[in-house]
C-alpha cells in the first residue's frame, strides 16, 4: 500500500513539472513569435532603403557616362572609332587612314588654337619649337626689313623628354668679345659718343632712337631720359625678344642701360671697377649705342635658361654679342647691324620692253 501511495506521488509530480515545462516553452515560443513580428517592418524598412540606395547609385553612373560621352570631342571619338575598327580586319586597314587624317586635321587645329597668343605677340604665322621661323606664301614676296627683323629666329626648348628643366652654361663675357665688339664697330662706321651735346645731335639725326617702351619691355626708372635711346636695329632686337619672352611667360623685361657718352663712362669708371675703358680696343660698345643691358633681377631660373637657348643661336650666328653679367646681373648684349637683313637690290628699268623683267628680277 506505501509502495502504490509513493509510486502515485512520484507519477503525480512528474506530470506536474512537466506541464510547468511545456508551459515555459509554449510562453517563450510566443515571446520570439512578437519579437520576430515587431522587427519585421523594420527590416522591411531597412530593406527598401538599400534598394533606394543602389538605384540612386546606378541613376548617378548613367548620368556621368551620359555626361562623358556628351564631352567627348570628335578627335577623341575617331581614335576610339580607328581603335575598335582596327580589331575587325580589312575593312579597320582601309578606314584607318580617313580616321587617322580626321583626328591629325582636329589636333591640328586644337595646337593651332592654343598657341594663337604665342604667333600673334612674335610676329610669326607659325612657331615651332628650335627652329627656323619664316613665313611662306603660294606666290613669295619679299618682306620688308622690319618684318623680316620681327620674325624670332629660335624659339628653345625648355624641358627634355623627361620634364626637367635644359639650364644652358652661362654665356660668360672675355677679352676677345670685348676687341671683337669694336671691331664690328669700326667696320660698321660708328662712331663714339663724346658727350651729351653729340648725344642730342645723333637723336636728332635719327641716328639714335628711342627704347620701345610696351607692355612687353620696360626700362630702368633710374636711367635718364637722355640715354634712354639706342641705335635702331638693337631696338628692333628689342621688340622681337620681348614679344616672345611675353608670349612664354607673361612677363616683362626690363633695359637697366642702353647709350652711354665717353664723358659718362670716365666717371662710371671711377665708382665702378667693373666698368669698361672709355677708349681702345676693349672700349665699352654702350659708347656706340648698340649696347643695352637686360636686368636679371626678378627673373626666374626658367626665364634665364630661355634667354640663354635664345640668344646662343644668334651668337653663333654674329648677329650679336652676349656676356653674362653676375656682379651687376643683367645680360649684356650687342646687336649688330647685321642683325637687320640685308636690304635686296632692284634692278632699274631702262627700256620700253625692260619693265617687265625689272619686276620680276626684284620679286624674286
Amino acid at each position: 500500500m506505501r509502495l502504490n501511495s509513493l509510486i502515485t506521488a512520484s507519477l503525480a509530480l512528474a506530470l506536474l513539472s512537466h506541464g510547468h515545462l511545456s508551459q515555459a516553452a509554449t510562453s517563450h515560443i510566443a515571446r520570439r513569435g512578437a519579437t520576430h513580428k515587431a522587427a519585421a517592418p523594420v527590416a522591411k524598412r531597412r530593406i527598401a532603403k538599400q534598394q533606394d540606395t543602389a538605384a540612386t547609385t546606378t541613376k548617378r553612373v548613367a548620368g556621368r557616362k551620359a555626361r562623358v560621352r556628351d564631352n567627348a570631342s570628335p578627335t577623341k571619338t575617331a581614335r576610339v572609332s580607328a581603335t575598335s575598327h582596327s580589331r575587325k580586319g580589312k575593312n579597320a586597314r582601309a578606314a584607318a587612314p580617313m580616321v587617322q587624317r580626321a583626328s591629325t586635321r582636329g589636333s591640328k587645329r586644337s595646337r593651332k588654337g592654343a598657341s594663337q597668343d604665342l604667333l600673334v605677340a612674335a610676329g610669326a604665322s607659325d612657331v615651332a619649337a628650335s627652329t627656323v621661323t619664316k613665313a611662306t606664301t603660294v606666290n613669295p614676296k619679299l618682306q620688308t626689313v622690319e618684318q623680316e627683323a620681327s620674325t624670332p629666329v629660335i624659339l628653345p626648348t625648355l624641358y627634355n623628354k623627361r620634364g626637367r628643366l635644359i639650364v644652358p652654361p652661362p654665356l660668360r663675357g672675355s677679352h676677345e668679345i670685348l676687341v671683337r665688339q669694336n671691331l664690328v664697330a669700326d667696320r660698321d662706321g660708328l662712331d663714339r659718343i663724346q658727350d651729351d651735346a653729340d648725344l642730342a645731335r645723333m637723336r636728332e639725326a635719327r641716328l639714335l632712337v628711342p627704347i620701345p617702351v610696351s607692355g612687353t619691355l620696360d626700362v630702368d626708372e633710374r636711367l635718364p631720359v637722355n640715354r634712354r635711346y639706342t641705335r635702331p636695329w638693337t631696338a628692333q632686337f628689342l621688340v622681337t625678344l620681348s614679344r616672345a619672352h611675353y608670349a612664354r611667360f607673361h612677363t616683362t623685361l626690363q633695359v637697366n642701360s642702353a647709350v652711354r657718352t665717353v664723358e659718362f663712362q670716365q666717371r662710371l669708371q671711377r665708382t665702378n671697377g667693373n666698368a669698361a675703358p672709355a677708349e681702345g680696343e676693349t672700349a665699352s660698345p654702350h659708347l656706340t649705342g648698340q649696347a643695352v643691358d637686360l636686368a636679371k633681377h626678378g627673373l626666374s631660373m626658367t626665364e634665364i635658361a630661355w634667354l640663354r637657348g635664345y640668344l646662343l643661336p644668334l651668337s653663333q650666328q654674329g648677329r650679336l654679342d652676349v656676356e653674362e653679367e653676375f656682379q651687376q646681373a643683367c645680360f649684356h648684349i650687342s646687336v649688330y647691324k647685321k642683325y637687320l637683313p640685308a636690304t635686296p637690290k632692284r634692278e632699274i628699268a631702262t627700256g620700253q620692253h625692260g619693265g617687265t623683267t625689272a619686276l620680276a628680277a626684284g620679286l624674286r
